[in-house]
């Protein structure tokens, strides 16, 4: 059956100086199935579909991690061909020697690599219920993206990171503590209501707590303080609007939130390294390396 199969080449997206690929893809009915000759891990970001998957169909959904072994087809369906309905999955593809690569600088666990290779099961499964396969994804196609100095180096760095959450996924070792439950439901709120604002009091009563508790546990799961977190949400909206050029500035700082535009621009040069106006410059420039 493979063998009459469309198959996606790495060498089509990258040089082996660096190969690895980042996207975020809207999914629609035009790529037929397919497989690969590097390995891929994919995230759900928003919408609901089908994920056509060795012999199965799967519904995928915001939330659902993947992680796709050389030699399994597959292809995504959005629930319908409506914009409403829209299915966006970020990907992540690399070379079947990276792993091993990684490992060099890295002691990763030995079963990672049989996750990715397939050994065991066609592909992996899991449900992102923290988060932070999302913050990691969203992180790796921005820095991809960007492809500021040494952007490589971060790359491989995050892909790291990832495939350690993906591991301790599989072993049921991700974020144990019991406090975790209650903080889901805050993430959940924030990644909805980023644009309002959000206080300590409003997210302890959600989990009927304390603010103080919720301060507390709140660095112990997501390593980082509750307004560093809102902050950082913020700031990947914004990168999102500024792709759109009929968006200004200052509606994009209020659309995430911030009234205050002095403080927007000097929060977003903190955490891109660039004023909205340079980094909307750079989404229009061509990169003359890649020329």
């Amino acid at each position: 059956m493979t063998a009459d199969l469309h198959t996606l080449e790495g060498k089509s997206f990258w040089d082996e100086r660096f190969p690895m690929f980042i996207t975020r893809e809207r999914e629609a009915f035009t790529l037929p199935l397919h497989i690969h000759d590097f390995i891929e891990i994919q995230y759900v970001a928003e919408g609901k579909g089908f994920h056509y998957i060795g012999d199965e169909r799967v519904v995928a959904e915001k939330g659902d991690l993947y992680i796709i072994p050389i030699g399994t087809h597959h292809v995504y369906r959005p629930s319908s061909p409506l914009s409403k309905n829209e299915l966006i999955v970020y990907n992540c593809l690399f070379d079947k020697n990276v792993p091993q690569q990684l490992g060099l600088s890295y002691p990763l666990p030995a079963e990672i690599y049989s996750l990715l290779n397939g050994e065991s099961a066609s592909y992996r499964r899991y449900r992102d219920t923290s988060s932070e396969g999302r913050q990691l994804l969203e992180g790796m196609h921005q820095e991809y993206f960007s492809k500021q100095a040494g952007y490589e180096a971060a790359l491989y760095a995050q892909l790291t990171k990832l495939l350690v959450y993906l591991y301790r996924l599989e072993t049921n070792q991700a974020f144990s503590m019991p406090a975790y439950s209650g903080i889901s439901i805050i993430l959940s709120y924030i990644d909805k209501h980023y644009n309002q604002t959000i206080t300590l009091a409003n997210a302890a009563q959600l989990i009927s707590t304390s603010p103080s508790y919720v301060q507390k546990i709140f660095k112990q799961v997501t390593g980082q303080s509750f307004i560093e977190y809102i902050q950082n949400v913020r700031v990947k909206k914004s990168l999102e609007l500024l792709q759109h050029p009929f968006y200004s500035i200052k509606e994009i700082a209020n659309l995430v939130g911030y009234r205050d535009l002095k403080f927007f621009y000097t929060l977003f040069k903190k955490k891109t390294g660039h004023s909205p106006a340079q980094y909307r410059s750079r989404l229009t420039t061509p990169n003359i390396e890649n020329q």
